[in-house]
């Protein structure tokens, strides 16, 4: 399924990813794709770094730096932008979801921290992307592993739920997934994300190796901490009738009622931990691509994929089944991006990842070979890679030169 188009295309841009150091960002970083100012993104240049050091793996050293990309200019962007982020984490311990050297956001967590108001920090992707940048190199010794233990343990204390065992978002301020019914405009930290909580799971597993590397016996500690979110994620999340893992809403409000004497609603409160948001998003996938999931969830999950076309378009994955509600295939005009529907690659490469994880090969090859059909088709008919795609046409919306995710095809074909 190799394409010559789409390869050219990847190679001749890939360069363009990387961004010199300057003033705040200290050192040099990655920004998503052309036209980008001076604004380091959490988890894209996690995704970049990822598709970049698979691309060094398929095509060797010399291959790349034919193409304008050298194995040095790589690593130093790569462990750059975990830097960048590093630097700026607070007394708290919390780390900004992005920094930004000018533009709208020049000191917007800065100054919104401040001023007391809690957002939420850097999505879950900083302890991945130090440990994949600390393999590709064979270095451990280049960061400050006390900041990443940090950066989670404020997770821990500001937004973690004890009753269910998830964590939730403070707002729906930076959340990955834009306008994400299930955290979209909903109550401030009420809504526990299975896109949050998986890849939070990933990033212990990622501390637990980090620390295993540097002989720090706290990694049987943070070993013990994602255990136990898996068997949160595991007991609260998934959906024994719909055969699906769900967001769950933890907010609970009890009413303060009293008649002659009695207090209304205290002889029975709920016993459940957490309700379901039944909205199914592609991120309901996401515990195969975590390997949280047993072999029989798995195959019932495949079922929600196969059955209909509401989740596997003509072009991958449907960001939100197009059976729900709130499913839309409106341009967004600006912030939020949608995610209501159109495929967006990131979905496509989860989705297909996990499904080669528990052994679907030939539903993991066809999500490969319709994101491979997107990618061509946008590149014959407009000439250029875009932010996200009509799932059925794959007529691009909005960002030109918006590469990020859609480097995720390079590990695809």
């Amino acid at each position: 399924m190799e394409t010559e188009l789409i390869t050219n295309y990847l190679l001749g841009k890939a360069k363009h990813f990387f961004k010199p150091a300057c003033n705040k960002l200290r050192h040099p970083f990655i920004v998503p794709g052309e036209g980008y100012m001076n604004e380091l993104w959490g988890w894209d240049s996690y995704w970049v770094a990822c598709s970049l050091r698979s691309m060094f793996a398929r095509f060797g050293d010399r291959f790349m730096e034919e193409h304008g990309i050298r194995r040095d200019d790589a690593v130093l962007h790569m462990k750059g932008s975990v830097l960048d982020f590093l630097d700026s984490q607070s007394d708290d311990g919390s780390i900004p979801s992005m920094l930004a050297e000018e533009g709208i956001f020049q000191d917007f967590f800065t100054d919104e921290i401040k001023k007391g108001h809690k957002h939420n920090q850097h999505a879950p992707f900083l302890c991945q992307a130090t440990l994949g940048a600390a393999m590709f190199t064979g270095d451990f010794g280049w960061f400050d592993a006390e900041k990443l233990i940090r950066y989670l343990e404020y997770y821990q204390q500001n937004q973690y739920d004890g009753k269910s065992g998830l964590f939730f978002w403070q707002n729906d301020i930076m959340i990955g997934i834009d306008n994400n019914p299930t955290v979209f405009c909903r109550p401030p930290r009420s809504s526990a994300d299975i896109f949050l909580n998986c890849f939070i799971y990933l990033e212990y597993l990622a501390l637990v190796q980090i620390l295993k590397a540097k002989g720090d016996s706290r990694a049987i500690r943070i070993g013990s901490e994602a255990e136990k979110l898996k068997r949160a994620i595991n007991e609260e999340m998934w959906d024994e009738r719909d055969g699906i893992y769900y967001s769950q809403d933890i907010s609970f409000h009890h009413t303060n009622c009293s008649a002659g004497g009695v207090k209304l609603h205290s002889g029975m409160p709920p016993h459940w931990k957490s309700m379901p948001l039944k909205i199914r998003i592609w991120a309901c996938f996401l515990p195969m691509y975590a390997g949280i999931c047993s072999a029989e969830h798995a195959e019932r999950m495949c079922t929600h994929l196969t059955a209909d076309d509401s989740f596997l378009a003509k072009y991958g994955i449907r960001t939100l089944a197009s059976n729900e509600k709130m499913y839309c295939l409106q341009n967004s005009r600006g912030n939020p991006s949608n995610w209501l529907g159109p495929v967006w690659t990131v979905a496509n490469y989860c989705v297909y990842q996990g499904l080669k994880k528990y052994g679907k090969t030939e539903l993991s090859k066809e999500v490969a070979r319709r994101t491979v059909a997107l990618m061509e088709n946008s590149l014959e008919r407009y000439g250029d890679l875009f932010e996200s795609y009509h799932p059925d046409s794959g007529k691009p919306f909005m960002h030109p030169g918006f590469l990020s995710f859609n480097m995720l095809v390079s590990e695809m074909m």
